[in-house]
């Protein structure tokens, strides 16, 4: 019968970050749903805000819904492509910190989507401006589905975010 043993720290220090990362993803979870948001949650959404709306006007020629589409995706594709760079480069820490970001993402893009239907939460120019995931859903028929997408968008976090732990399987 082998004998029950530790696991060795070389094969435990690579995890600490992602383990070290979960109270961030946490916050980044379930901190936005209240009235007095943390200062950490205010900086990420601001900077995703700010990629949102560059997003718009990157892809304001491709038409009505994908303009409205545009701030979403560019969203989370930026730091999709910081993903794919830690992955390629073969550097842990940058994909786990890439992984957090894309995670924290997600779930921004899946609050506005909840929101398409209600259409209550505050947008940049207030009430002269369009809901961007109300046009998009409305144009492709989707309407009724908001909640479902927006849940599938949240999820899609927790499944980013189980990737980052599992990481230093594949980069060491």
């Amino acid at each position: 019968m082998a004998a029950l043993s530790l696991p060795r720290k070389e094969h435990v220090t690579p995890y600490l970050l992602g383990v070290g990362l979960l109270p961030l993803c946490a916050l980044f979870a379930f901190g936005e749903h209240t009235d007095d948001p943390s200062p950490l949650w205010v900086l990420f959404h601001a900077w995703d805000l700010i990629v949102h709306e560059a997003g718009h006007v990157v892809l304001r020629w491709f038409g009505t819904t994908v303009h409205a589409a545009g701030g979403s995706m560019l969203q989370l594709m930026l730091p999709a492509l910081f993903v794919y760079q830690g992955v390629y480069w073969s550097h842990r820490v940058g994909t786990q910190l890439a992984l957090l970001l894309l995670g924290q993402n997600f779930v921004d893009v899946s609050i506005y989507a909840a929101d398409a239907q209600a259409r209550a939460l505050p947008l940049l120019g207030g009430d002269r401006v369009f809901h961007d995931w109300h046009v998009i859903l409305s144009n492709l028929g989707l309407l009724e589905a908001a909640p479902l997408i927006a849940g599938g968008l949240y999820a899609l976090a927790f499944v980013t975010w189980g990737v980052m732990l599992l990481v230093p399987r594949w980069i060491l």
